[in-house]
């Protein structure tokens, strides 16, 4: 007879193996294993373009991935300043946080953060694609609205050659925003693609004047995220272009604080040795900073592929001069796909107390669908001492769809002083958090690929 503890660990490797085969699996295959959730599809294919890595977690991942999915299974140890239980060690070309369990293990009992009741900012600012062009170029153009009626009130286009990366920022006083801008490439290609980031100004009736290149333009791999400082001086982001996922490059990973006026960088790279062995992946997504300039988070994917649950979040020692990622930073929150709750993206809060996670959890199948899994999505405030929730500012109604799938792409903006929330569950429906509920915003675009205010 099999001792239960083995059975058990049989059923853990046999559901990771499950959760692997299915990220790398197209998407027309994946509905084969379980109910899709209707309106999020995953971001589309793009034949001729670079895969975008980053906010638009889907399940495009390489096929020759197939052959490796007992290679990304990661080992787990420990995170340098940060020791805690290890689980079992696994085998792979990762490694997990030391502290990296299932993350959120229940919501009951966490109570409601009604919010503020003040108006939200004017303006909000969105990156949109308005098509292709007819040599397979995508149209975009950064646009300024206005919040409470959807008014277009300014429009730029991307410069000439050029595209928009699917990224803006705005600074805490809602009157600067930063965009980028690159060069079209394929994928592969031995061309290095050319990132330009770009900074205008919004006046008070919502027009955009002041249009300038900032920096100096970045070479190599495409910025896949970035995140302006508080004051608009400073851009921090992460490069990432269509590398394999069990290459000794995806695991290079790096951060970058560019200083716009010079165009000087300083950055932090992944780095392995027996003080700082816990590796971070390319797969870093969101930025945010602390209002002081001080602390950049970043969230990233521990294990790969691209699509997997296996979350964490760091926080970086901005003021530091560049090194060891490892070295000048440490963890703020980690979850493993068996995740009860589970993460998709977190900022931290202007003052750094606490950490704002959009999150999703199962809710019981309708008894006239007993076979349909259903989910709801939460905006949480985490306690960084404990990593689990202090409140929540949203609960969305129930939704069809497994809830830890992997597929769902929600994302946060937030104003600078962290009283107004946009939420962003499917490129067609968003809206901003008010008293707990959701306020659409009127008229908005279609084809929205990033948001802020």
């Amino acid at each position: 007879m099999i001792p239960p503890e083995e059975m058990t660990a049989t059923a853990d490797r046999l559901s990771d193996a499950l959760a692997a085969a299915a990220a790398i699996m197209p998407p027309d295959e994946t509905r084969a294993l379980g109910s899709p959730v209707p309106g999020r599809p995953a971001s589309p294919a793009s034949g001729s373009g670079r895969r975008r890595p980053g906010r638009l977690r889907a399940w495009l991942v390489p096929a020759g991935a197939a052959a490796s999915v007992a290679a990304i299974i990661l080992a787990a140890v420990t995170l340098a300043g940060h020791p805690g239980t290890v689980p079992a060690p696994r085998t792979g070309l990762g490694q997990a946080p030391a502290s990296a369990g299932p993350g959120i293990t229940s919501l009951a009992g966490v109570p409601s953060d009604p919010g503020t009741r003040t108006p939200p900012p004017a303006f909000y600012a969105v990156i949109v694609s308005m098509g292709i062009t007819r040599d397979g170029r995508e149209l975009m153009a950064a646009q300024v609205r206005r919040t409470s009626n959807g008014q277009l009130t300014g429009t730029m286009p991307a410069p000439a050659g050029w595209i928009l990366g699917r990224s803006i920022s705005v600074t805490a006083d809602h009157r600067t925003v930063t965009v980028a801008a690159e060069t079209p490439t394929v994928c592969p290609s031995s061309t290095t693609t050319r990132t330009r980031f770009y900074q205008f100004n919004v006046t008070s009736s919502g027009h955009i004047t002041g249009l300038r290149a900032v920096g100096k333009t970045v070479t190599g791999e495409p910025v896949s995220e970035f995140a302006a400082s508080p004051d608009g001086t400073e851009v921090a982001y992460a490069e990432q272009g269509c590398l394999e996922p069990d290459s000794v490059a995806s695991h290079a990973g790096a951060i970058h604080v560019m200083n716009v006026a010079s165009g000087a960088v300083r950055s932090w790279h992944n780095t392995v040795s027996a003080a700082t062995p816990a590796r971070v992946t390319t797969q870093i997504e969101a930025l945010s900073w602390t209002r002081d300039s001080r602390t950049l988070v970043a969230e990233y994917l521990w294990q790969l592929p691209e699509g997997s649950l296996d979350l964490a979040v760091l926080s970086l020692d901005a003021t530091s001069s560049g090194g060891s990622l490892q070295a000048h930073s440490h963890l703020l929150f980690s979850q493993s796909a068996r995740c009860a709750v589970c993460v998709y993206t977190a900022l931290i809060s202007p003052d750094g107390s606490t950490l704002t996670a959009v999150a999703a959890s199962p809710v019981p199948p309708l008894p006239s669908h007993p076979g349909m899994p259903r989910y709801r999505l939460w905006v949480l405030r985490l306690s960084l001492a404990t990593g689990q929730p202090s409140g929540f500012l949203y609960r969305s109604a129930p939704s069809n769809g497994a809830y830890n799938e992997g597929g769902l792409v929600p994302m946060l903006a937030v104003d600078g002083q962290a009283q107004h929330w946009i939420l962003w569950n499917d490129p067609e429906q968003y809206g901003w958090i008010s008293g707990g509920k959701l306020i659409p915003l009127p008229h908005s675009p279609p084809g929205v690929l990033a948001i802020d205010w």
